[in-house]
């Protein structure tokens, strides 16, 4: 049974890497010219596209969503290039229904959107800003009806302004939470069965594979985040309070490997492990999820700044990324099993084991 674990584990990793690295991104609003528009006038945008291949434009459709059911539909598209078009928009005079933000939400709109029929929509949140003017409410004949686009047709992820190509990272950055959770709190559980049997001397050394494990997890996820960090913030370490509380936490973990080089008597290097293992595992939790979620922070997922959401997190990347979850946990867990037979072999040479 373990060795099926093993290999589902190595052929779902590997799947996560081959098709994270293959499936192209789909077509995205790159750049947008004009980014302030005034009701009552004709708002030209000149936009450029990301991964597009605009040749038609009878076929291309475009609008500003103002909120999920009401859109401005543009008059005219002009192509200049395969990656640009120029869009013309008659804002309506009046007070606009635009949606309102909620405390502490991030509101898409004005959300711009170009379908190019066959070849999917490009999107772009936030993309204008509409001054309106004193008046009566628009006639209702000044918008146009919000359809559901057509989806692409090809598989591709979808394009983020703000993360364009390193939306990649979410098959490794992630994972790597997940695993060292899962993993960490395994190696508790040794612990802890240490501290009920203390002659089993196997436990320790499960619990110090797996912690080991854990720790290397984290450490390839600060990184990986570091990574993503410098592309969407434009530094690699920001002193978000995401970062800063992770960093803690991972060097709370490091010092459980200094408290165990301490020690040169068996029995009691693994009950103090043990019990310094718990401990970390309980600061682990609040570090992470808890103080991050108490103030403002720039990472997904926080207050007023949300993480993946429909526009996002579509199917392609579900089938990718729910795998490649499963498989680095796996071959977490392997990793942690080689570790362990290789300190098993060290302990059984000293007649320890």
């Amino acid at each position: 049974m373990n060795n099926i674990l093993k290999v589902i584990g190595a052929i779902l990793v590997l799947y996560s890497i081959a098709a994270g690295m293959l499936v192209p991104l789909n077509t995205g609003v790159y750049q947008v010219e004009q980014l302030k528009v005034k009701a009552g006038q004709e708002a030209r945008i000149d936009v450029e596209a990301y991964n597009s291949d605009y040749t038609d434009a009878t076929a291309i459709q475009s609008r500003i969503r103002l909120d999920s059911n009401v859109a401005i539909c543009a008059e005219r598209v002009v192509v200049n290039d395969a990656q640009s078009l120029t869009l013309f928009f008659d804002i309506p005079t009046g007070k606009l229904p635009l949606a309102k933000a909620k405390d502490g939400e991030k509101m898409p709109f004005p959300l711009l959107e170009i379908e190019d029929k066959g070849k999917g929509i490009a999107v772009l949140e936030s993309a204008v800003y509409i001054e309106q003017v004193v008046g009566a409410a628009p006639a209702a004949d000044d918008f146009c009806e919000v359809v559901a686009y057509t989806p692409n047709p090809n598989i591709s992820y979808p394009y983020l302004n703000i993360l364009q190509e390193t939306i990649r990272n979410l098959y490794y950055h992630v994972p790597m939470w997940f695993g060292m959770l899962l993993i960490l709190f395994t190696s508790v559980i040794y612990s802890i069965l240490q501290l009920r049997k203390p002659e089993q001397i196997q436990y320790d050394i499960r619990a110090n594979s797996l912690a080991v494990v854990g720790l290397m997890y984290g450490l390839i996820g600060i990184a990986t985040g570091a990574l993503w960090a410098k592309h969407t913030w434009g530094a690699y370490w920001s002193f978000d309070v995401k970062q800063n509380t992770t960093a803690v936490a991972l060097l709370i973990y490091l010092a459980y490997f200094v408290l165990r080089s301490s020690f040169d008597d068996t029995d009691k290097r693994a009950r103090i492990s043990a019990i310094y293992n718990i401990f970390a595992f309980a600061t682990l939790i609040p570090l992470l999820y808890v103080v991050p979620r108490m103030v403002d922070s720039l990472h997904p997922g926080a207050t007023g700044n949300p993480g993946f959401n429909t526009y996002d997190l579509d199917s392609t990347m579900r089938a990718i990324f729910y795998p490649a979850v499963i498989g680095w946990i796996l071959m977490g867990f392997w990793f942690a099993d080689i570790l362990t037979r290789i300190e098993k072999i060290k302990y059984k040479q000293l007649d320890q084991l």
